[in-house]
């Protein structure tokens, strides 16, 4: 929805005079965020699909009575990567919600800040749901590099929605 609305105000702001010089860039960034928007929608069946894995993983595990299967452990790192490039992905919406901010016709300023929320908020969730998979593979190699990457990745989620609403409460002055 981020990338939507993100991809709404381009397009408008593209279509204004005054916005002229900015049509280029404007029309980067709708392309680059229509992208975004479309990947966003296919990590969300991934998802799903990696969620349905690990249940059938789990199963199968307490059918047999082993604890820890090979077959688990290789579905919550599926389950655990599928929100990880979702999670990265939000920060792209979100470092083009900056631009957008900044050249955005004033008139679609809420819609970016609340594109800029959800993104921010899209971000949150597919972290949330990296670290709930990564409790099920403590200890591994992958789990370490996977919680010290989203230590970074909230700082630069943060940091991003910070700067966007930084711009748009600069122009609503």
């Amino acid at each position: 929805m981020a990338a939507s609305l993100l991809v709404m105000v381009c397009d408008i702001t593209a279509k204004s005079k005054k916005h002229a010089s900015d049509r280029t860039r404007l029309k980067r960034l709708s392309r680059s965020l229509s992208r975004a928007r479309d990947e966003l929608i296919a990590l969300a069946r991934d998802d799903a699909t990696a969620y349905d894995l690990v249940l059938a993983a789990i199963r199968k595990a307490r059918k047999s009575g082993k604890r820890d299967t090979g077959e688990a452990r290789k579905a919550l790192t599926h389950a655990a990567k599928v929100p990880m490039k979702t999670a990265n992905l939000c920060i792209d919406v979100l470092g083009s919600a900056v631009e957008v901010a900044g050249i955005g016709i004033t008139s679609a300023s809420s819609d970016v800040g609340v594109a800029v929320l959800l993104a921010h908020a899209g971000y949150g969730g597919a972290a949330m749901n990296v670290r709930i998979n990564l409790e099920g593979l403590e200890g591994s190699a992958f789990a370490k590099v996977a919680s010290r990457e989203l230590l970074l990745m909230d700082e630069r989620a943060n940091d991003l929605m910070g700067s966007a609403l930084k711009v748009l409460r600069s122009q609503a002055r």
